[in-house]
């Protein structure tokens, strides 16, 4: 929480233009979050219907890391650890069916956090 405080008070600090500027990235960031996590949830649905349900792992994987990093950038730090144990969670071999699921419903559930 403080550290939050703390990037506040150096947002406040910079020139107008330059908060414009990570406003209008901030916004980008979750339009583009909002897009990967309907992908996520397509992929989710081609695997529930697929007779090999882990050959979207890869672009799950791919999508899971690509939120990981911006999100703590940008103030979504319950984001990126969703996507982080979602990502870490397929990179197990022979993964446990029920924690993958835990883990795609609780970053899909962030999707209202975006909004």
């Amino acid at each position: 929480m403080s550290n939050q405080m703390t990037n506040t008070k150096k947002l406040d600090q910079l020139p107008e233009a330059a908060r414009d500027r990570i406003q209008q990235l901030r916004l980008l960031f979750i339009e583009r979050s909002i897009e990967q996590l309907s992908q996520i949830r397509q992929f989710l649905d081609e695997r529930a219907r697929a007779e090999e349900p882990r050959a979207k792992d890869a672009d799950l994987i791919k999508l899971a890391h690509s939120m990981v990093g911006a999100s703590g950038i940008f103030g979504f730090q319950d984001l990126g650890n969703a996507a982080f144990k979602l990502e870490n969670t397929l990179r197990e071999p022979g993964y446990n069916e029920a924690d993958f699921l835990r883990a795609a419903d609780d970053l899909i559930g962030h999707h209202t956090m975006l909004g």
